[in-house]
């Protein structure tokens, strides 16, 4: 199976081609002005590079969040536009859980975001034999979730670790991931192991996972 994974949710714009499992290309721009335009030339650039066609890929594999909202809308509108026009399968992932994919071991692996008013995105996951769920990926207060992981060996992962590295630390035995960044191509392996276990996703069921309202949603309720 050969995948290609999109991902905005961030502060850059990550692209990557997978083939059964195997990294092929990784490509990604950090504090990049996430945009459409941007992300179609990266998929272009890649395919420059090897043998395969755009036509090729049996997948297409996008994060679709939590993280910034504008971003998520990009890779998943994207997307769902490459899914359409060429007749490919897609499949929706989590953008944190693709930081838990290089990480094997006890340890809990946390990614965390910061969602600002003391509050964090999050997930909470295990990689010892198989990447496992423990906590779906939510936004709580950060008092919170460190409860749910008190007296635990955790591994904080995603690109605000350092920030919340002593807070956790409080009540944790804490160490931090060495690269801190969503990879293109762990969006694409992370869609083939999904889409291994459940099948493809409908094209219009593949939304940005926002999981809070956004500053402007809620302004208006308050004028409302």
């Amino acid at each position: 199976m050969l995948t290609l994974g999109l991902d905005t949710s961030s502060m850059r714009s990550a692209v990557g081609l997978v083939k059964d499992g195997k990294e092929l290309a990784s490509f990604e721009i950090s504090e990049s002005v996430n945009s459409s335009e941007e992300l179609v030339a990266m998929v272009s650039e890649i395919f420059k590079k090897l043998k395969y066609n755009i036509e090729d890929i049996d997948l297409i594999g996008v994060g679709i969040g939590p993280g910034s909202f504008t971003g998520s809308r990009i890779a998943v509108t994207v997307a769902r536009v490459f899914a359409q026009t060429l007749d490919k399968e897609i499949k929706g992932v989590s953008s944190l859980k693709s930081l838990s994919l290089n990480y094997r071991g006890d340890r809990i692996l946390l990614p965390i975001l910061d969602a600002r008013r003391n509050r964090g995105y999050y997930g909470i996951y295990k990689n010892n034999n198989g990447l496992e769920t423990i906590k779906e990926d939510s936004v709580d207060q950060l008092e919170e979730i460190r409860e749910q992981v008190k007296g635990k060996e955790i591994l904080l992962l995603g690109r605000d670790c350092e920030k919340f590295k002593e807070f956790f630390a409080e009540s944790c035995d804490v160490s931090l991931q060495p690269n801190h960044e969503i990879k293109g191509s762990n969006i694409a392996r992370l869609a083939e192991i999904e889409y291994e276990k459940n099948g493809p996703d409908e094209l219009l069921n593949v939304l940005p996972n926002y999981i809070t309202k956004s500053q402007a949603e809620r302004e208006l309720e308050k004028k409302k």
